[in-house]
Formats: structure tokens, sequence, C-alpha cells
């Protein structure tokens, strides 16, 4: 008997297939959970006991959901970026589109290969936090599985490039640099995940609508005063992190963030923080969020 271990678990994403040497190798942390699950249906009438028949049953409709935790890097947000936003690069800069792009995945799990088919990104969180990596946290539908034998994964170099952590970070809130401890941007694409129609299997998984939302977290002091009751309008901001070790640098450009009023509550023998979380709408003309993704010099 041979055991399946996490450890060697590898991930690959491509816009189509087939998966080869061309195929992008992605690095995960901690869990993966993208599987296929498929219900088993009874008829459920009343047949004059309480036993329930096996012959009246059939097999049902194929979900295949799940997420994985992607360290933030220039090449891994190169492949990831227009399948969170949509759009496709454009010098550096990725813009946000009313579409977002279908992509497959294959996951090698040791003893099978699993590859999905018709993914799309359900959510996108970029977070960090004081001491740690960034990571982006990545919801993930998708219409089909198919399971391959073990091999098959195809020989990619594993990811060796530098990523961005928490202190590489800028943020830019009322035009004012602030102190913070931690972040949570969510870009929430809102799918039809129930577009099965007459097949078990999903046959699209359409984008209907887009949330999407910053988190931080700031000490209440006087020079955070103004981030307290802002204007209905709100205001634009930026997030900013500039690698150190190779001047990648990854920045968030913000519309217009609207804050719901919240006063801060104190603790006893702690520093009362601020934890703000807003909407990013649009403004005008300028987009709610443009991400740029630029190699350093």
């Amino acid at each position: 008997m041979t055991l399946g271990i996490g450890t060697f678990t590898r991930v690959a994403i491509d816009s189509a297939l087939p998966f080869d040497t061309s195929s992008i190798s992605i690095e995960i942390v901690g869990a993966e959970s993208l599987v296929e699950s498929q219900t088993i249906d009874e008829t459920g009438g009343t047949t004059g006991t309480t036993e329930h028949i096996s012959e009246r049953t059939r097999l049902g409709q194929k979900r295949c959901s799940g997420s994985i935790r992607v360290p933030a890097s220039k090449l891994a947000l190169d492949t990831l970026l227009p399948l969170i936003l949509g759009a496709t690069e454009s010098s550096d800069e990725f813009a946000l589109a009313d579409t977002i792009p279908e992509f497959v995945m294959m996951i090698d799990r040791d003893e099978k290969v699993y590859t999905y088919s018709g993914c799309r990104i359900a959510r996108a969180t970029f977070n960090g936090s004081s001491g740690q990596m960034v990571m982006v946290d990545l919801d993930i539908e998708a219409e089909t599985e198919t399971e391959g034998a073990a091999g098959s994964f195809p020989a990619l170099a594993t990811p060796t490039e530098s990523p961005y952590r928490f202190e590489d970070g800028v943020l830019t809130l009322l035009s004012e640099e602030r102190e913070f401890n931690e972040f949570s941007l969510v870009i929430e694409n809102q799918l039809d995940t129930e577009r099965f129609e007459n097949s078990l299997t999903r046959v699209d998984i359409p984008l209907l609508d887009r949330i999407i939302t910053l988190g931080t977290n700031h000490p209440w002091s006087t020079a955070n005063l103004d981030l307290i009751k802002q204007d209905l309008a709100g205001a634009g901001g930026s997030l900013v992190l500039t690698n150190a070790e190779t001047d990648d640098t990854l920045t968030f450009t913000l519309g217009a963030i609207q804050y719901p009023t919240r006063t801060p509550g104190t603790t006893k023998a702690q520093v009362t923080r601020l934890p703000l979380e807003g909407m990013v709408r649009k403004a005008g003309s300028t987009a709610s969020l443009v991400i740029t993704n630029a190699a350093g010099t």
C-alpha cells in the first residue's frame, strides 16, 4: 500500500487543455479543497414502510467547488489577475471587466491526477498582517472533474520568485499614509452556480455581479480621527506593495471607499484599535479598482 501524502501535491493552471510544459505551476499554502461532489436522489414517496428503497434512487447533480491559498508574487499574479478581474493585462495594468474568463486547473494528489474544466474564481481575498507574507485566497467553482493516472502531471518548474510580505505595504487613505497592522481586499465575483439546465454537470458559470470591499485595522490616534464619520461620497485610496528584494511593485488603486460610521471601543491595558471595512465603488469615470503588477527594474 502506498499512502497519498499532501506534501507532494502540485497544482497547475492553464487557459485551456491540454496541460503541458507551458502550463503555469502554482504554489499553494495549506490545504486545497477543489473537489467534485455528487448527490444521490431518491423519490422519497410513501411506500407503506419506513424502509428507503435503493432501487428508487438515481445519481444527481455534480458540483465542483473548493479553495486554494497562493502566496502573492509577480509571476503568479500575472496569471491570476486576469482570471479574477476579467480584463487582460495592458502595460502591467489589470482592469475590471463585466465577464471573467474560464480556465482549467490540474491537481496532482499523488495517487491520482485530477483536471477541473470550466473553472472560474468566485472570490479572491488579498490579505496580510504584521509579520506575515501577503496571501491570495481563491474560492473556485468548476464545471467538471476528470480523473487521470498518477504521473500524468507535466514536468513544471517549482516557483522560486520572491513573494510579497506585509511590511512591503504602504496604505494611503484620504490622501494620507496610514499605520495599519492588517488588511483584506475582497473581490467577490457573484456567479450563477446553478446553470445545470438538462445536464448533471454545470453547463456554464456566468458572472452576475461583483462586490469589492476593503478591510483595514489602525491604531486609534489623533492621526486617524478623520477616518471615522467620513463623507457619504467616500474617497479614493491605494495600497502599494514594493518587494524590498526585487523592487517588484503591486499597486491597488481604489476609486471610492465608502465606510459606514463606526466609532472604536476600548479594552483596558491595550492600544485601542480602529477597524474599518468599506465598500469600494466607482466614482465618476474612475473605476472601483485597478491593479498594477510591475516587475522591478
